[in-house]
């Protein structure tokens, strides 16, 4: 079994995986370090876990004038997606296997200075999801409701991402001389907004946390949240939701989850 950067890499994926309520199996994690190791392409890898579902079968096309549905395959609530998967569980299994080999793949990257790019959040969703989704990297275009939790209207999503990236820059270029606690505020702060625009249609939440994550490496330090559990996440998620939409969310929840997560030197992992 692996272990320094390599192993780290494998274990945020989990961890941030996790909090989105993967629960792999070990050939599942045990491919991820085949992966992070050379030992296998990515195409490889997702070919191994894709051949475990029989290719869908075409339908035959009928002429009906239908009402366009962005996300949905017509007459159900299934995302369309790349695998031409028929069913959710089918989905959701390739979504989380290939969005765990493009993120592994993404941490264990030689790193330098962070860029734009690798704390854009349309690069990195684009980078995480496009085996899974053609819109992969794209805002959303609906409204979009998590129970009684209504995030940032779609007509907003643009303009508040711009303001965001700003910050995230900033924290970059910034970032490096505030001390642990300081730091921990700013990636709440970076959180709690970005999670209330949600401004893509799916897969959000593995964006952002790969974004704060990224931040405090560009800052010098590590981000720890293999110990934090799903239920304190989404909690925290719900709980920094503004009351009204055009409000302001609350970085409180996200800190108490974040302070313990940051640590003073990402090298000292």
């Amino acid at each position: 079994m692996f272990t320094g950067p390599a192993a780290d890499a494998v274990q945020t994926t989990l961890a941030i995986h996790r909090l989105e309520g993967w629960r792999p199996e070990d050939n599942q994690v045990d491919a991820l370090y085949g992966l992070v190791g050379g030992e296998v392409s990515f195409t490889d890898y997702l070919g191994s876990f894709r051949s475990r579902y029989p290719p869908p079968q075409r339908r035959r096309r009928r002429f009906r004038i239908r009402r366009p549905v962005p996300y949905f395959v017509p007459g159900t609530t299934l995302l369309r997606n790349e695998f031409g998967a028929t069913s959710t569980q089918m989905l959701t299994d390739l979504e989380f296997v290939a969005t765990a080999g493009r993120m592994v793949l993404w941490l264990h990257r030689p790193t330098g200075p962070a860029c734009d790019d690798q704390l854009d959040t349309r690069v990195i969703h684009h980078h995480l999801f496009r085996d899974v989704y053609a819109w992969a990297g794209d805002y959303r275009t609906t409204e979009l409701r998590r129970g009684a939790q209504g995030f940032a209207s779609q007509s907003t999503i643009a303009a508040r991402m711009a303001m965001l990236n700003q910050s995230i820059r900033t924290l970059a270029a910034d970032g490096a001389a505030h001390d642990t606690p300081r730091l921990a505020y700013e990636l709440a702060r970076i959180y709690a907004e970005y999670n209330h625009i949600h401004p893509f249609r799916e897969g959000n939440g593995r964006t952002g946390a790969l974004v704060v994550h990224a931040l405090a490496q560009s800052c010098g330090r590590r981000l720890d949240l293999t110990t934090t559990t799903r239920e304190q996440w989404y909690a925290a998620a719900a709980d920094s939701m503004p009351f009204r939409r055009d409000g302001k969310a609350s970085h409180r929840p996200f800190l108490y989850l974040l302070g313990p997560a940051v640590t003073a030197d990402f090298d000292a992992v």
